[in-house]
C-alpha cells in the first residue's frame, strides 16, 4: 500500500492502524494499546480496563466467529474538520464473514494512534 517513495499521511496512518489491530487479533493486547491515543500517560487503572475491553473483543470475536483471520485496508479518508484520518478496515473471520470498522486516527509526535 505504501509508495516506494514518501508515503502519504494516509498510507501512513492505514499501516499503522493496520498494524495495531493485526496485534489485537493476535491477542497481543500491550501491543494494541500502544496505538491508543494518551494511552502512554493514563492512569493504570483505565489502561486496564482498556486491556480488559480488548480482551473481551477477541474472546467474542472467538466465540461467534471463531477469531479474525485476517485484517486489510479498505479505504482511508482524511477529515480535515475532525483533523484525523479515518481508516477503515475489514475485518475477515475464520467463518468466512466480514466487518468493517472505522478507526480514526491522529498523528502525535510524528506517530499515527488511534483515537
Amino acid at each position: 500500500m505504501a509508495s516506494c517513495e514518501n508515503p502519504t499521511p494516509e498510507e501512513m496512518a492505514s499501516l499503522a492502524a493496520k498494524g495495531y489491530y493485526e496485534h489485537l487479533a493476535a491477542g497481543e493486547y500491550d501491543a494494541y494499546l500502544q496505538g491508543v491515543a494518551g494511552c502512554d500517560s493514563a492512569p493504570e487503572d483505565y489502561v486496564a480496563q482498556l486491556r480488559l475491553g480488548a480482551q473481551q473483543y477477541v474472546q467474542r470475536c472467538h466465540q461467534l466467529h471463531r477469531g479474525i483471520s485476517e485484517v486489510r485496508v479498505s479505504s482511508v479518508k482524511a477529515d480535515s474538520t475532525l483533523r484525523c484520518t479515518q481508516v477503515f478496515l475489514l475485518l475477515s473471520f475464520a467463518d468466512s464473514t466480514h466487518e468493517e470498522v472505522c478507526v480514526p486516527m491522529v498523528e502525535q509526535n510524528g506517530k499515527w494512534r488511534m483515537r
